[in-house]
């Protein structure tokens, strides 16, 4: 793995692209989102910011949760998007393209990965990585993204699961330059479908806790609307839709949709 400074950046041609990715490289840091946010005068003037790190001592999850992770092992990474004009129905909707290039890519190279609504990557039922997104707004526009990504590479902590045989070596830069490529054009018409087709636990009857009551509900994933809500067919009759963090699914990787 080549020595990581504690503050390098340097400029990589995108492939297929007039543009160019910059890479700003960091040893150790609470966490690449929040410097991201801290130091926007290192933002590419031109195009994308990939931000990576050797080990974040506070990696930020959604909803206030932390990514743990074993130094000098795994993949850590922010993107900053340039300037923009995204539609706020469709900032999900970039999520889930997002964590496709990834899942898309892991499957390529012979790892089953699979995804946990919304945020999570699994490998053999294991927790392998996630996504964490954020954005700056302008009445309803999305003017500038924020995607972090933390996976398992090397190593894991006790109880995840990592990409054995895959080296760290050039990875941020070809992790990059995926999913820029994948952002930078048209969005695709399928996202969606290809996104619920890869979910752990789609259309399987399944347990979930309602975070506000406690109650636990029986009921099957049926539906995903583009601004991410889960479209839920309840054992007792009738749809109920549920935003990240309402509810907590129970998901059993011994499951046969998850082997």
């Amino acid at each position: 793995m080549p020595q990581l400074w504690p503050n390098s950046s340097h400029f990589c041609p995108m492939y297929g692209q007039g543009s160019t990715l910059k890479h700003v490289v960091l040893g150790k840091v609470p966490s690449t989102q929040a410097w991201a946010h801290a130091n926007p005068e290192q933002w590419n003037p031109l195009g994308w910011t990939a931000i990576s790190a050797d080990s974040q001592s506070q990696g930020q999850g959604s909803g206030g949760t932390t990514w743990t992770d074993v130094p000098g092992s795994s993949l850590l990474m922010t993107l900053v998007s340039p300037e923009l004009q995204w539609s706020s129905a469709f900032v999900f909707v970039r999520h889930a393209q997002a964590s496709l290039v990834i899942v898309e890519w892991l499957q390529s190279l012979g790892y089953k990965a699979q995804l946990k609504w919304p945020n999570d990557l699994y490998l053999h039922g294991l927790k392998l990585g996630g996504f964490f997104t954020e954005a700056y707004w302008q009445q309803n526009r999305c003017t500038r993204w924020f995607l972090g990504l933390g996976l398992n590479v090397q190593a894991a902590p006790e109880g995840c699961a990592f990409l054995a045989g895959l080296s760290l070596e050039g990875l941020v830069e070809q992790t990059a330059e995926m999913l820029t490529k994948a952002l930078d054009a048209p969005l695709p018409s399928d996202v969606l479908d290809r996104y619920t087709s890869h979910l752990m636990g789609w259309q399987v009857l399944g347990t979930f806790k309602d975070n506000a009551s406690g109650e636990l509900l029986q009921a099957t994933p049926r539906q995903l609307s583009p601004d991410g809500r889960l479209g839920l067919e309840l054992l007792q009759g009738g749809l109920r839709w549920v935003g990240h963090k309402e509810l907590e699914w129970s998901i059993s990787p011994e499951s046969p949709e998850n082997s």
